[in-house]
């Protein structure tokens, strides 16, 4: 077998869950940046949901003591997921998202692998790969509003609130900005001004990436002091799009992120790299005085300033509270948008979604995925 054909059996492989790989000039650099021909005969086996080794070694026919080091490796590059359930551990292959755009920059030293890797990745992005998210109702991650932001918090749903979704957490863990390293080290694009370690995981993920190097445990006061200086650092809470089983929450610049830098390379494309939440920005006309922060703030370019007047573009809005945290006259917030979003209920239905809005069929994928 060649080592094309090698790659190509693993693209198909990743083809058929929730993300894909398009094609384009980028991929192939790509998937050898990150894989070796042998890793992605391999690879290309791994279902994406969990299985004991014992099932996977009489799938992929390696020896499990063998397979186990293996996938022990795989592991600490992020490229397979493993939790532990009763004292059985499960292994999954991560989804292209994860494997090429999370986990490749969530240590905070990055070896001469994570500079190799990063120009390809930036590549492939701009080139192909955003466009397996824009124009898809549903994405992986949602906005979720700074608190302070809201007209009537009352009204609040409990998915809704980053404070109390912090709660629900029994680990935490925090990470390096993987959007912002993938800049910062490739010399054809730009360093980001913002503080790099950002990405918070909790729980089964969070153990996962302190377990293999990928980010560091932290206390829940550590957890909220982030959170603040996201808010004020002008940052976009972005949280694992489900109103249950919550295990990310990512603070995204505009200047980096993959998904709200898409609006950057992409003009005239609204991208939907974030859910929007169920708020929307609104105005008190007579507290406002056109001093334009709004508009320099705003991550989707959402506000113009013509005339002295504010243009609003209410589709590109995400709800994200980061105009009115910076208004000092206080003339800007958040209402409750007209209807409710439709948030996955949990991972599942999360999975469910993006795989029928890909085209595919979920009872096909979850068989091609399942070990008897």
């Amino acid at each position: 077998m060649s080592n094309t054909n090698q790659y190509e059996e693993l693209i198909e492989h990743y083809r058929n869950w929730i993300f894909g790989l398009p094609d384009s000039e980028f991929l192939i650099p790509m998937l050898k940046a990150r894989f070796t021909p042998e890793e992605a005969q391999i690879i290309a086996q791994i279902p994406f949901i969990g299985n004991t080794v014992e099932k996977l070694s009489q799938k992929i026919g390696i020896p499990s003591k063998e397979l186990t080091e293996k996938l022990e490796y795989f592991a600490e590059k992020g490229i397979v997921f493993k939790n532990e359930r009763n004292g059985v551990k499960f292994y999954s292959l991560c989804d292209s998202d994860f494997v090429f755009y999370r986990s490749t920059g969530w240590r905070k030293e990055l070896d001469d692998w994570s500079y190799k890797m990063a120009n390809p990745q930036n590549k492939y992005w701009i080139h192909a790969y955003a466009n397996t998210f824009n124009g898809h109702e549903t994405q992986g991650l949602r906005a979720i509003p700074i608190n302070i932001t809201i007209d009537d918090p009352r009204k609040v749903m409990p998915y809704e609130d980053i404070l109390k979704i912090i709660e629900n957490f029994e680990y935490y863990a925090v990470s390096m900005c993987p959007c912002a390293a993938k800049y910062n080290v490739d010399s054809e694009f730009h360093e980001c001004n913002h503080n790099f370690e950002r990405c918070l995981h909790f729980d089964d993920l969070g153990r996962y990436t302190v377990e293999y190097g990928l980010g560091r445990e932290i206390t829940k006061e550590e957890t909220l002091e982030i959170l603040k200086r996201a808010d004020d650092e002008g940052l976009v809470h972005g949280v694992s799009n489900s109103e249950e089983g919550i295990d990310t929450i990512c603070n995204c610049c505009s200047c980096c992120c993959v998904f709200l830098d898409s609006l950057v390379k992409m003009p005239g494309i609204i991208p939907r790299g974030h859910q929007p939440s169920n708020y929307i920005r609104a105005i008190n006309e007579e507290n406002c005085i056109s001093c334009g922060v709004c508009v320099k703030t705003c991550p989707m370019k959402a506000l113009e300033l013509v005339d002295k007047k504010l243009v609003f573009d209410r589709e590109r809005c995400l709800g994200c509270g980061v105009c009115v945290n910076k208004c000092k006259q206080k003339a800007i917030y958040l209402e409750h948008r007209e209807g409710k979003q439709n948030f996955p209920k949990d991972g599942g239905e999360l999975v469910m979604r993006l795989l029928i809005e890909r085209g595919l069929d979920p009872n096909e994928a979850f068989r091609k995925n399942f070990i008897m």
